[in-house]
C-alpha cells in the first residue's frame, strides 16, 4: 500500500481569543495547551471482575498560551490581569477559544479567567512568557486537518 499524505498543519492558521483579545506572538514549540481537569468517566471492579463506570460531570480544564515576551498581547493580558485582581466582584470572566483554521480541532469555554500571570524571566535569548486561564466549561472537539 502506497503512503498518503493525510494533511497539512498550518500554525499560522491556528486561533486564539481571550475575551476581546485575539492572541498574536506566540513562542516556538507546543505554544498551546489544552486540557480536562478529570477524565471523562471513573470506574470501579468488584470483587468478581465486573465494572462500573461513573460519568464525570466535572467539564473545567484549563488553556495555556506561550507568548514570546516581546508580544504585545502580553501587555493587553496583562491588562486583564490588572483589572481582575483589583475588582472584588470576580470579573473579568470571559469567554476563550482555539481555533485550528485549517482543520477541524475547536476548544472553547464561555468561562475563563486567568489562573496565574507569567513568571518573569530576562537573559541573553528572548524568553516565553506562560499564560494559565482556568475555564469553568471547556469543551474539546479534536478534528483533523
Amino acid at each position: 500500500m502506497a503512503a498518503e499524505l493525510t494533511g497539512t498543519y498550518k500554525g499560522d492558521q491556528v486561533f486564539v481569543t481571550v475575551g476581546p483579545v485575539l492572541i498574536s506572538g506566540f513562542s516556538d514549540g507546543d505554544a498551546i495547551t489544552v486540557k480536562r481537569a478529570e477524565g471523562l468517566y471513573t470506574s470501579k471492579v468488584g470483587i468478581d471482575g465486573g465494572v462500573a463506570r461513573v460519568r464525570n460531570a466535572n467539564k473545567s480544564g484549563s488553556i495555556e498560551i506561550k507568548l514570546l515576551q516581546t508580544s504585545k498581547v502580553n501587555d493587553e493580558l496583562s491588562d486583564l490581569f490588572y483589572v481582575d485582581n483589583f475588582n472584588e466582584d470576580g470579573s473579568p470572566v470571559l469567554p476563550i477559544s482555539v481555533t485550528d483554521g485549517n482543520g477541524r480541532t475547536l476548544c472553547s469555554a464561555g468561562h475563563a479567567w486567568l489562573k496565574a500571570v507569567p513568571d518573569v524571566s530576562f537573559g541573553k535569548d528572548v524568553s516565553d512568557r506562560l499564560w494559565a486561564f482556568e475555564c469553568a466549561d471547556l469543551k474539546i472537539y479534536v478534528g483533523g486537518n
